[in-house]
């Protein structure tokens, strides 16, 4: 009776054993899919991440489609002061070397910071953006050189109210072959803006 006895305790400790095993392996996996959830990027710590020395965008669309992203992204009112100024960096490498040299990098971060505070203060913020279709940039030689002309419409929200604002991009493709801004306008033909 002994080795039947003997036998089932063994038996019972491998089965607790693996019991516990399968457990533990169990408890690691969900911790570590849980590791991997946790580390979701914002749409600020995106745009942010973006090296543009490696990937910059190499059509007039894809510049404005970019530029606009780092505007929505820095309308945001929960950015800390830290990632308004990494957009700000991020957003100056779009733009044409005299436009950038219009002001320091101090002085435009405080102009932005400026205009974030009233766009806040005016509850009103970019829901989405779309740009001219590849089809519809104009190009053209200037006294510039080569240029790009396309539309930028940006949803804008004021309270509960939606609006289109349209802008105009002027680019130019400078010495490296990569397009800049040069500069902009709107191009609101009603004004919408309530």
């Amino acid at each position: 009776m002994r080795s039947k006895t003997g036998k089932g305790k063994i038996v019972l400790a491998l089965v607790v054993i693996l019991l516990i095993f399968l457990a533990v392996f169990y408890f690691q996996i969900n911790k570590n899919n849980s590791r991997k959830e946790e580390i979701v990027l914002t749409d600020t710590q995106s745009a942010i991440q973006r090296d543009l020395s490696v990937n910059y965008p190499q059509t007039p669309k894809a510049v404005v489609r970019y530029y606009a992203e780092l505007s929505k992204c820095m309308y945001n009112p929960d950015n800390s002061d830290q990632e308004i100024e990494q957009l700000a960096i991020q957003s100056r490498i779009l733009l044409d070397e005299k436009l950038v040299a219009q002001q320091t990098d101090a002085q435009y971060i405080a102009s932005l910071r400026s205009t974030i505070s009233s766009f806040i203060q005016d509850k009103r913020k970019i829901i989405s953006y779309t740009t001219s279709s590849s089809s519809e940039v104009e190009y053209a030689t200037t006294e510039l050189g080569e240029t790009a002309s396309l539309y930028c419409n940006y949803t804008m929200q004021k309270d509960s109210l939606n609006y289109i604002d349209t802008e105009q991009f002027l680019l130019r493709k400078n010495d490296e072959g990569r397009w800049k801004i040069v500069g902009w306008q709107s191009a609101n033909k009603n004004s919408t803006q309530p």
